[in-house]
């Protein structure tokens, strides 16, 4: 099945954001507004608390290099979706800020940004 074309939006700081649909593990689906991060090789990153909130499976916890710094952060198997039908990804938990996608998780799609207008669309 193709993809839905999904439209996000840049901020006033210049972050690309897209609209992520997570799924609890008791079926409640939450919109989450992640930010786009070229740099990021994994599907997604969430604060822990959400994570937790979800009810999602902790797989356990590793060090990843964040930045400059190398952290603590625990792994979940999460399902989520991205226009697309659901899907189970493993997401790192444990960030401060707000949702991130990641390489993994828009892999053979196909995302444009006209900074002109602030719009962001992903096919």
């Amino acid at each position: 099945m193709k993809p839905h074309t999904i439209h996000g939006r840049i901020d006033e700081h210049g972050r690309v954001l897209l609209p992520v649909i997570v799924i609890a593990s008791d079926g409640n689906e939450v919109e989450v507004e992640a930010a786009v991060s070229l740099e990021f090789g994994g599907a997604m990153a969430i604060n822990e608390e959400l994570a937790k909130g979800l009810g999602w499976r902790r797989l356990g916890a590793r060090r990843v290099v964040v930045g400059f710094e190398t952290v603590r952060m625990d792994h979940y198997l999460g399902t989520m979706s991205l226009g697309s039908e659901p899907q189970q990804v493993v997401v790192l938990g444990g960030i401060k800020r707000r949702a991130i996608i990641g390489e993994k998780f828009l892999s053979g799609r196909k995302l444009t940004l006209d900074f002109s207008t602030s719009e962001v669309v992903l096919e």
